[in-house]
């Protein structure tokens, strides 16, 4: 448990000091200013009085033995000794400000190491270096052991960021619209605690509805999503993932000490483990903003109520462009509206009681869309039009919402006169934006959630393998990061029931009859060699052979290319050409494999329509996958063109899982192209797969 971390006893600052701009003045500063409900021992080896307190030469020196919690900025070469004197005063927690360690290089990487051992000989556990610190905004705790500005107020969305300077955007939007937080911490190098423990302590906090998180690398991907799949079962979790461009990961190394493109992992163990994933910080916060007071909806399906059609049409833009769905009224909701609206009402979706719709008309409305049976959600736009009781209005939108727990967001068009409105809106726990695109991204997060939240969790599926025949074959290569042969590759494929073609391996002239009765024509002459990776640029592939005498024409001519001695070939069985699929699959350090699908050709090179999964996958995993990438419709079938077997592309995928799954010493896989077909079973007509 960290509760000497988030909800220490007593606290102490070491490197607290009289200059009003130094880290540890701030620290004391901010525990006192927001009123932490134990004592604050500021300690400076000149003792003397710090913001009138005793400051104390030495931790060793404070008159107290329930220090929890530490803060340390001090010289980075004089920590580890600290920590030594920490032990002996009981210390459970270290927020180490200092900088200057694994972030800086070798040298520094060696320092943090000395800091940890001594951190642990002591009984300690560390947070940081080069962190910001911790805080818990929970009046019966008010600890603001951190050195940033952002006032403290008590909220519901806790925040746990890697980058401090995002971690503080995250606190200062929601302060801005008047909106507190729960727990903050900005983690730094995460030597020792990690953010999958800050993490799953969040998730068993009852007072925090919500978490942000900002990460630019994994340290332990595996623990990460164990901890978030745990909670977003029961609350959710908004993630923004730095570095997602190459030029971005650079930035990360740099930053972090972490040198590795780690995007595609985060969003396939978002996926996996229920994260919303954003892009968008201003979106991630607009959408916590929501979750924090309404429920996720049951589905898609928005109702939308405006006094102006303008923001009513965008707001329908915006719906259709973030997945949802325009909801329908029922005939007695149909009659409702005629019954209650002005006569120059449009009440269609949006319902547009119009500019001179007094609150009855924004209440009856409201309440009508939120008891609509096809309705999941509902956004409100209100402009403060200058005819009508605006106060009134507002009082009765907040009615009309306590009568659901359908979510339901306000845009209100106003200016500094009327701010009394949206406060008075907010107090009543309902979102309220600025712009109508907002507020359909936020209910459109919900619903994201939503469906993560609810979606069919099953184990992946028990499968008649034939895993002895893999591991016989790939025990030769272990060791020896080499890639398969092609003889060798397929075998292991077709041991995990993927479908390959019939085929033959031979070494000499003699073998192509018996090769091509094994086979049949139309068939392929592959050369098969681990040193010719990329067998098409150099020649090593023959297609359309038709008989023996062009098989025969084209092994002569593949033994003028690579030459005659040794030239072990595959022939195997030409499949019909069918909707060209990319399956592959990727080792990732500290998690296990990712399994990459898309379709293959044009949409690989040009499009790069490719999404990943972590390893294994249920059945309902690899449904979502294919579904996800964007020539989803090619794949169902478009302009009369007939689709492809889903269902058993799906098992191709799942099967291809649990082959890297089992023997995750393998590398890299790519099976390109697979053929998919409408009416017979895909087909992997090449492999290239490689063991660590």
């Amino acid at each position: 448990m960290l509760d000497g971390l988030f909800r220490p006893r007593a606290v102490a600052v070491i490197g607290a000091s009289e200059n009003p701009y130094s880290i540890g003045h701030i620290v004391v500063r901010n525990l006192v200013r927001y009123g932490f409900k134990g004592p604050v021992f500021p300690v400076n080896p000149k003792g003397g009085c710090i913001r009138s307190m005793q400051a104390y030469r030495s931790i060793l020196d404070v008159p107290c033995d329930t220090i929890d919690l530490v803060n340390i900025s001090i010289r980075n070469t004089l920590v580890p000794a600290v920590l030594d004197e920490c032990g002996k005063k009981g210390v459970k927690f270290a927020i180490v400000h200092s900088a200057g360690f694994k972030e800086v290089g070798p040298e520094g990487e060696a320092l943090q190491a000395r800091m940890v051992e001594a951190a642990h000989r002591n009984g300690i556990r560390i947070f940081g270096p080069n962190s910001q610190g911790i805080q818990n905004a929970d009046p019966e705790v008010s600890v603001y052991a951190n050195f940033t500005f952002v006032p403290q107020a008590p909220g519901n969305i806790s925040i746990i960021a890697q980058g401090g300077g995002m971690g503080e955007m995250l606190k200062l939007h929601l302060h801005n619209v008047g909106i507190g937080h729960r727990m903050y911490c900005s983690y730094g190098n995460e030597c020792d605690l990690t953010m999958p423990e800050i993490l799953a302590y969040y998730g068993q906090d009852p007072g925090t509805r919500v978490i942000m998180m900002q990460t630019e690398s994994f340290k332990d991907p595996r623990a990460f999503l164990e901890a978030a799949a745990a909670i977003t079962p029961h609350k959710p979790i908004l993630a923004i993932k730095a570095g997602r461009t190459a030029e971005g990961s650079k930035a990360v190394s740099s930053h972090t000490g972490a040198l590795v493109d780690q995007a595609a992992m985060a969003e396939a163990m978002y996926r996996k483990a229920g994260v919303v994933a954003f892009s968008d910080t201003h979106q991630m916060i607009k959408a916590a903003i929501a979750l924090s007071t309404q429920q996720a909806p049951p589905g898609n399906r928005l109702g939308l109520v405006t006094n102006t059609g303008g923001p009513g049409i965008q707001a329908v833009d915006e719906a259709i462009a973030s997945g949802l769905v325009l909801a329908k009224w029922s005939e007695a909701g149909k009659a409702r509206l005629k019954a209650t609206q002005l006569a120059e009402a449009s009440l269609g979706n949006p319902v547009d009681v119009v500019a001179t719709g007094n609150q009855d008309h924004y209440y009856e409305a409201i309440s009508t869309l939120l008891a609509e049976p096809e309705t999941d959600m509902v956004m409100v736009f209100f402009v403060t039009a200058p005819f009508t009781d605006t106060g009134a209005i507002a009082a009765r939108i907040k009615e009309a919402a306590g009568e659901s727990t359908k979510p339901l967001v306000v845009v209100v068009e106003t200016y500094s006169e009327f701010y009394g409105l949206i406060e008075k809106l907010r107090a009543a726990d309902l979102p309220v934006y600025e712009f109508p695109e907002d507020g359909v991204r936020a209910l459109a997060a919900c619903a994201r959630y939503g469906a993560l939240r609810d979606r069919v969790r099953e184990a992946p599926p028990e499968l008649k393998i034939k895993q002895a025949v893999a591991e016989g074959i790939i025990a030769r290569y272990r060791g020896k990061d080499a890639y398969l042969t092609q003889e060798d590759a397929f075998t292991v494929l077709s041991a995990y029931g993927v479908p390959v073609p019939r085929m033959a391996a031979f070494s000499s002239a003699r073998g192509l009859t018996g090769a091509a009765e094994v086979v049949g024509y139309p068939c392929v002459l592959k050369i098969d060699s681990p040193q010719v990776v990329h067998k098409s640029d150099q020649g090593g592939v023959v297609l359309g052979i038709g008989d023996l005498a062009q098989l025969q024409a084209a092994y002569a001519q593949m033994g003028e290319t690579f030459g005659k001695d040794g030239l072990h070939c595959l022939l195997m069985e030409q499949k019909p050409r069918g909707t060209e699929l990319l399956i592959g699959a990727t080792a990732s350090a500290g998690l296990g494999s990712l399994v990459a699908f898309g379709l293959g050709g044009v949409f690989v090179e040009v499009l790069k329509d490719v999404v990943s999964a972590v390893a294994p996958l249920s059945r309902p995993e690899a449904g979502e996958l294919v579904r996800l990438i964007k020539g989803f419709p090619v794949l169902a079938g478009t302009r009369g063109q007939a689709g492809v077997d889903l269902p058993a592309v799906e098992d191709l995928l799942v099967r291809v899982s649990r082959l890297v799954a089992d023997f995750p010493e393998i590398t890299e896989m790519d099976l390109n192209p697979v053929f998919a077909y409408a009416a017979l079973p895909p087909a992997a007509v090449d492999v290239r797969m490689k063991v660590r």
